[in-house]
């Protein structure tokens, strides 16, 4: 049976700190165990909206796959490692902290807001060394399909990979109208960003289906594939996790 809980967007935490606004979909601000609040392998998922030249100070993670998708803006990365990168709208950014790596994130604009969703994962390997990948998926997104945008499920073919063989990160901007399946999964985290959606679950004890409007999250456990339906003509943007174990 499958079970769902519906996390609106008003119903969130909300922060606002440093030029940072933040809409925390998960407990995170403060001393908590994000382990014990995960739902399959994710641990983090913030919706933050970056002043012009704000950002994030230097600031050290270990064990963690940090995942930023960028929804407006631009966002300038770099790291202890040495790495650096500017990723925009349709580039995601994959950090695997591993064993220790510092950081920090700006919105390098001197006018705009940048518009993010950060979110984390558990790794399945612990002390690893720290990597870093970016990757512009706006040609694939142009399809209006649904595209794997970051996995570690063997013989996926995504855009990103993940310290995790059991998670997989889907995202979409459907036609208007258009009904994308999704995959069959114990756990799954479907998230709007723009626009109306419906989700469909051909589960005769599901309470489907669920409408969602921007900033709407749904978690659902030991669902069949479903599907997700483009409502409406404003442009459409959905993420879903895939995850076939619980941290």
């Amino acid at each position: 049976m499958t079970t769902i809980d519906v996390r609106r967007a008003d119903d969130r935490t909300f922060q606002r700190i440093d030029g940072i606004h933040s809409r925390f979909s998960f407990a995170f601000a403060g001393n908590f165990d994000l382990a014990a609040g995960a739902h399959g392998t994710l641990m983090v998922h913030n919706d933050d909206e970056i002043d012009a030249l704000m950002g994030v100070d230097p600031h050290t993670h270990t064990d963690a796959e940090i995942v930023t998708w960028v929804l407006d803006g631009r966002i300038e990365h770099a790291d202890s490692a040495g790495h650096t990168g500017e990723i925009s709208a349709g580039w995601i950014q994959r950090i695997s902290a591993g064993k220790g790596i510092r950081h920090t994130e700006r919105n390098p604009d001197k006018a705009n807001k940048v518009h993010v969703l950060q979110m984390w994962a558990a790794p399945d390997t612990s002390g690893l060394e720290p990597e870093y990948a970016q990757v512009d998926l706006n040609e694939q997104l142009d399809s209006g399909e649904l595209v794997t945008a970051l996995s570690g499920i063997p013989g996926e073919d995504p855009g990103v990979g993940i310290h995790n063989r059991w998670t997989a990160l889907d995202i979409a901007r459907p036609r208007p109208g258009a009904v994308l399946d999704v995959k069959a999964a114990p756990f799954h985290h479907v998230f709007l960003a723009r626009g109306s959606a419906r989700v469909l679950i051909d589960d005769a004890d599901a309470d489907s289906p669920v409408d969602l409007r921007p900033g709407d999250a749904l978690r659902l456990t030991d669902a069949p594939a479903f599907q997700v339906e483009a409502i409406g003509e404003e442009p459409v943007e959905f993420l879903v996790w895939r995850m076939h174990a619980h941290f």
